[in-house]
């Protein structure tokens, strides 16, 4: 494993994190989602590994103002995810020159589509309980605090790591952003989406939403899985593992 800093061009750094087989096939980059981390929980470690095994190269990365990155979690948008997404993309391609599959967690997720839905280099998507009406997904979870940023007023909020601020542009931003769009852009590529049935977070509706505006699609929909797969994450882990050698390791 190796600790990395990727630095942006705005001098700002990212943390990652890369698990690297010795002749790879591939290359997966793991996007985390709001309020995440590269790590997800410690789960990295032991899913990394298993992927290496496939001859998959493994980079986890923290957006910028998550995690061990630079920045303020406060001015997280979408499009600032894109970006830094797109940065670590040119770094792992630069240093493998293979092709590159992107696996969102939640709000990682909408990343991965807003950002490689136009890079031709990205071969196929993972998408783990992932939103894609955004607007109505975190309306429902702020609440009237949803209002309150898109008004352009921060916001405090809190959870189980603690309080954090939100700036009215992580909401104004959505606007500059068409999922519809994103999902015809990708809809011929392979595409995995795995989401719970309890997720308390992101209906699964968004899930079924998806996969119906997509031509290559794989959609688990998982009993008693909550937003995190609390209780099934290796589950979700085999459903991936399951779809990549499938997918992609089986041809030729």
């Amino acid at each position: 494993m190796e600790n990395l800093r990727i630095r942006k061009y705005d001098g700002q750094e990212l943390a990652a994190l890369a698990f690297i087989p010795v002749e790879p096939s591939m290359v997966l980059l793991v996007a985390h989602g709001f309020r995440g981390a590269k790590e997800n929980g410690g789960k990295i470690y032991s899913f990394a590994s298993r992927l290496q095994e496939l001859g998959i190269a493994v980079y986890a990365f923290d957006f910028i103002g998550s995690g061990a990155s630079d920045g303020s979690f406060a001015d997280i948008t979408l499009s600032r995810q894109a970006d830094d997404l797109a940065v670590v993309m040119d770094y792992a391609y630069k240093r493998h020159q293979l092709p590159l599959l992107l696996l969102g967690r939640s709000f990682g997720g909408s990343t991965v589509m807003a950002r490689g839905s136009t890079d031709q280099r990205v071969a196929g998507f993972i998408l783990w309980s992932t939103p894609v009406m955004l607007k109505d997904c975190f309306a429902r979870i702020m609440g009237s605090d949803f209002n309150k940023l898109k008004k352009g007023k921060s916001v405090r909020f809190q959870d189980e790591a603690g309080e954090f601020a939100l700036n009215p542009g992580f909401v104004q931003d959505f606007d500059l952003h068409d999922m519809e769009h994103y999902l015809a852009a990708i809809a011929s590529r392979p595409v995995l989406l795995v989401h719970g049935k309890e997720d308390e977070a992101v209906d699964f509706a968004n899930a079924e939403y998806a996969a119906r505006q997509l031509t290559n699609a794989r959609l688990y929909l998982v009993d008693q899985a909550d937003h995190r797969f609390t209780w099934l994450t290796k589950e979700r882990e085999d459903i991936t593992i399951n779809w990549l050698r499938e997918t992609f390791l089986t041809r030729g």
